[in-house]
């Protein structure tokens, strides 16, 4: 077998698409992501996922667990409503710890929730959790509009006419219209609800990994730092924007959007699993372990 170890962003985006980076994310968008992630797995980590998922009455599979942090984030679990997102004052191009909220970002929840799944000291359940938060934190922060510029809510007070026919906004295009427009177009005689399995393949058979053994350093300021770099290109229609203007993105934007869209998926599927590799089993080289630049 091949080591092949994630360790710095560039090297990533270059084995995996020549393209250039980019960004998804609803139920779907998040299903798919830990789909692919389980598929790099390593035995002794998915041993433990599986595991863990287990003893979830609600889910019987590891990517069916992925989106359940967007579920309780306005019930059960308050305090994780900042953890989703971070945001950036506009003249502030630069990614730091700082940036952080006092009751946390997405970045911190990263480093929390990779710290208790390796924490022995915990019971399974909290590790269940923790498994749970992480699967899903590492969505987000490939979802370029979970590290946005502050004031618009993540690009949510954006209005949006998507390709001339819904009335939406930004991130919710970005979160979902995207993709549920692809597998719409691409498997229209497909049951809705399992278009994702076929975008999950297809974009599986774009990772040229089978074979290699993943294990990725936990790096959520340079991961955050690629999708604020995309929110703010020119491309992205976000940086100039405003809540009082609506913006109407045509074929041609959503042509550039998918190429981001399944970038980033792919990306947030092998980071994931790399991350789970890395916490969950060790590399025959021992160079495995949990870094991080959040204290």
């Amino acid at each position: 077998m091949t080591l092949f170890r994630v360790l710095m962003s560039a090297g990533v985006v270059a084995t995996l698409a020549p393209t250039a980076p980019a960004m998804a994310y609803g139920r779907d968008g998040h299903r798919i992501v830990c789909d692919l992630a389980y598929r790099f797995l390593q035995p002794e980590a998915r041993a433990e996922v599986d595991r863990l998922v287990a003893l979830d009455p609600q889910f019987d599979h590891f990517r069916d667990v992925c989106s359940w942090a967007d579920q309780v984030r306005s019930s059960t679990h308050l305090r994780t409503a900042p953890y989703h997102y971070t945001g950036q004052d506009r003249d502030d191009p630069i990614v730091d710890p700082e940036d952080c909220a006092f009751n946390g970002c997405i970045m911190s929840a990263i480093d929390l929730h990779a710290r208790e799944l390796v924490d022995e000291s915990n019971s399974d359940a909290e590790k269940l959790e923790a498994l749970k938060f992480l699967a899903h934190w590492i969505g987000d922060i490939h979802q370029p509009l979970h590290v946005s510029i502050n004031g618009d809510r993540g690009g949510n007070d954006i209005p949006v006419i998507w390709r001339g026919e819904r009335h939406t906004n930004l991130h919710r295009v970005w979160d979902s219209e995207i993709i549920l427009d692809y597998m719409g177009e691409t498997w229209p005689w497909v049951e809705e609800r399992s278009r994702w399995s076929y975008f999950a393949d297809e974009l599986a058979a774009e990772i040229p990994l089978s074979g290699s053994e993943i294990y990725t350093t936990v790096d959520p300021i340079a991961w955050a730092q690629e999708s604020h770099n995309i929110v703010r290109s020119r491309d992205f229609g976000y940086y100039w924007a405003n809540a009082e203007n609506t913006i109407e993105p045509g074929d041609a934007y959503y042509e550039r959007a998918l190429r981001i869209s399944r970038q980033q998926l792919k990306l947030a599927g092998v980071r994931l699993a790399g991350v789970l590799n890395g916490l969950l089993d060790s590399p025959a080289d021992g160079s495995g372990g949990f870094e991080t630049a959040i204290d």
